[in-house]
């Protein structure tokens, strides 16, 4: 699993990271919920890095693409 990824510049986000090996992507919300997304290829993990804003891009390529469960 990779290192925590901070992102204090959300408004919603706290941090995520991915794992490589099982294509894992864990969110992290500033309200202390965690969520893991799976199936998630490692090049959006890659576009989330580098989006402008993290929540928009995980509302918009992300949430109800991939199937998830809550931590």
């Amino acid at each position: 699993m990779n290192e925590w990824i901070l992102t204090p510049e959300s408004s919603n986000l706290a941090r995520f990271r991915y794992d490589e090996t099982s294509q894992t992507l864990t969110v992290q919300f500033n309200s202390g919920t965690t969520y893991d997304y799976y199936d998630v290829p490692h090049h959006v993990f890659e576009e989330m890095k580098s989006a402008d804003s993290k929540g928009k891009y995980l509302n918009k390529e992300i949430k109800g693409i991939y199937r998830y469960a809550r931590q």
